[in-house]
């Protein structure tokens, strides 16, 4: 997503990453679509959400499965009229910000476990793109091996080296998990 942004006209605004999962069930509305002064217990003062936020850049939407359904149907919603309202709050800001959503779940199973409503990834993925986890693509485990050395010797001013046998070691793990 971040390689996206930054690979596009959109590179000199604002970046958003958000990791859905990581926030509160009772605060992905207000983290979202931001709040006005007073709208709720501790609502000091009126704060801009991640959509407002991104402006005209990306907003990354991490883990999307992961939100509450309830939470999915104002998403929707916001994406369809393509314009939010603060939690509190009674006038609509328009979204001029390109959403990028992702989830490590298969969509077909969140979709049926209901994990993820299908009119939401309907709406989400007017581009899919199925990205097999490092595990699946075993010469890109080298590819990416080289690129960080290589970055590290810049930093370092160095010329390290992998060996042959820690290439076919890196191929042969089996790379559980994310990298």
């Amino acid at each position: 997503a971040e390689t996206i942004h930054s690979l596009s006209g959109r590179r000199s605004e604002p970046f958003i990453a958000v990791n859905c999962g990581a926030i509160p069930a009772t605060l992905v509305e207000a983290e979202l679509f931001g709040y006005e002064r007073g709208s709720f217990t501790g609502a000091i003062r009126s704060q801009a959400g991640y959509f407002e936020r991104a402006g005209h850049g990306t907003l990354f939407l991490d883990e999307a499965a992961e939100m509450p359904l309830d939470m999915q149907v104002k998403l929707l919603r916001a994406l369809e009229s393509r314009a939010i309202c603060r939690v509190g709050g009674d006038r609509e800001i328009p979204l001029h910000a390109r959403v990028i959503a992702a989830t490590n779940r298969s969509l077909s199973d969140a979709v049926s476990n209901n994990h993820l409503r299908a009119d939401l990834l309907y709406r989400l993925a007017v581009f899919h793109m199925d990205l097999p986890a490092l595990r699946h693509r075993g010469e890109d485990v080298t590819l990416l091996a080289h690129h960080f050395l290589a970055r590290l010797n810049r930093a370092d001013d160095a010329r390290k080296r992998f060996s042959v046998d820690s290439l076919v070691y890196l191929r042969d793990h089996t790379w559980p998990g994310n990298v």
